[in-house]
């Protein structure tokens, strides 16, 4: 029999959103482990405690980790991860020079960093090549979107060559070729890994590294200089951190499959009809909720053109009044599919929008993800809440984490 098992586990952790998930299928005896990092923006923690990070790294080969966003956090979950076992493929989100440089200022001036991270920061690429991981892949862009066909089904990596334009403006501010793509999926396994990039539009940081220069006449550039263009960098770009690569997950060829159903709590619709009187039906009602209405772990096995939700969208830092309904469209063939997203930049106000809550789920409980590194504002629960009963908040901390699991099986004939 087909199975397959699946499982999202989300670190406890208040400052950003790390999650460590795997795919089994049985019959196969196939697995594929991976990880997602997204440091939040503007944290005010001070240095990070890396004690017990690298516990979700065992010597296991880890096929697959994504830095959601360019910080000196994900940075050092990475160099964690690969001295903790083996990556195969590491997925970035391309971020320019004066962006890299931009971070570690700020490292060199609160003095929290070490060697690797530095080097990884300066030259990603560089750094990566010296550390053996056989597969490099930055994104700049977003490709053509996903699309749920029988061609696009098939194991493999579909990312679309990036334009020759942006290839030159890289290479001109690195100094050499660094393989850039556009944002496309990765189908491992019978596992869909869909990215899209978000940020600061290469252009702009061209065209303002050229004015610059030009404007202030730098004959020798000094401590002092170098500071005063971070500044006015800053300044021009005020999403200069924001660069960030979201992902959505699941496993694929899943309409007419059946997963495992553990009673918890439903949500009444009015065409449900529910009642109160258990002698009446025997408690037939009952057994029938356990076995088809279980709302809080991913199942539906009555019909096939009924909703089953089996993935994760993780939402990194994205600023969503600026790319809400670019987000939609990008993931729209997959947004039927989502049973978590997280809150992004850990529910900060500057990165949400209300329009994402605007999620057609009618069945199945949809969970939203937050770590807590301050109490979320009550705009963002309201907006969320307000919206459908069956949303549910799950608040992650140094204490608490979460995790989503399940199987599926080849439908009884």
């Amino acid at each position: 029999m087909d199975v397959r098992l699946f499982r999202y586990l989300l670190k406890n952790t208040s400052n950003a959103v790390v999650m460590s998930g795997c795919t089994w299928d049985k019959g196969a005896q196939e697995q594929v482990r991976y990880v997602y990092s997204c440091e939040m923006v503007h944290n005010s923690f001070g240095k990070y405690d890396w004690n017990g990070m690298t516990e979700m790294f065992c010597s296991s080969r880890l096929h697959l980790f994504v830095m959601g966003s360019f910080s000196a956090e994900d940075a050092e979950r990475l160099i964690g991860a690969i001295r903790s076992g083996i990556v195969d493929t590491v997925i970035l989100p391309y971020a320019a020079p004066i962006q890299r440089f931009f971070i570690m200022q700020t490292l060199l001036s609160r003095q929290e960093h070490s060697q690797d991270v530095l080097e990884l920061i300066h030259a990603p690429y560089l750094y990566l090549k010296k550390a053996g991981i056989k597969k490099i892949i930055f994104l700049y862009g977003n490709g053509r979107r996903f699309e749920n066909t029988q061609k696009e089904l098939f194991t493999g990596d579909y990312f679309e060559c990036q334009d020759k334009e942006i290839l030159d403006i890289i290479e001109e501010m690195e100094g050499y070729r660094v393989p850039v793509m556009k944002a496309g999926h990765i189908i491992d396994n019978r596992m869909l890994f869909s990215f899209g990039h978000f940020g600061t539009d290469l252009h702009k940081i061209r065209q303002f590294i050229f004015r610059y220069a030009r404007n202030a006449r730098i004959e020798k550039i000094d401590e002092r200089e170098i500071q005063k263009m971070l500044l006015v960098y800053q300044k021009v770009f005020t999403d200069s951190r924001m660069d960030t690569l979201t992902m959505f997950c699941s496993p694929i060829e899943i309409t007419a499959s059946q997963t495992d159903c553990v009673f918890n709590t439903i949500v009444i619709d009015k065409e449900d009809l529910c009642h109160a009187d258990i002698e009446q039906d025997e408690g037939r009602c009952s057994v029938r909720c356990m076995l088809y209405n279980d709302y809080d772990v991913c199942h539906c096995h009555r019909t096939e053109a009924a909703e089953l939700r089996a993935g994760i969208l993780l939402l990194g830092n994205i600023r969503l009044a600026k790319y809400v309904k670019e987000l939609r469209q990008h993931y729209k063939a997959v947004s039927q599919q989502i049973r978590a997203v997280s809150i992004p930049n850990c529910g900060n106000l500057h990165n949400w929008d209300r329009k994402l809550a605007d999620m057609d789920a009618k069945k199945n409980a949809v969970f939203w993800i937050c770590p807590l590194h301050v109490q979320m504002p009550d705009r963002i629960l309201r907006d969320i809440k307000n919206r459908n009963a069956r949303y549910r908040i799950i608040a992650l901390n140094e204490e608490y984490g979460c995790c989503f699991n399940g199987f599926l099986t080849e439908k009884a004939e």
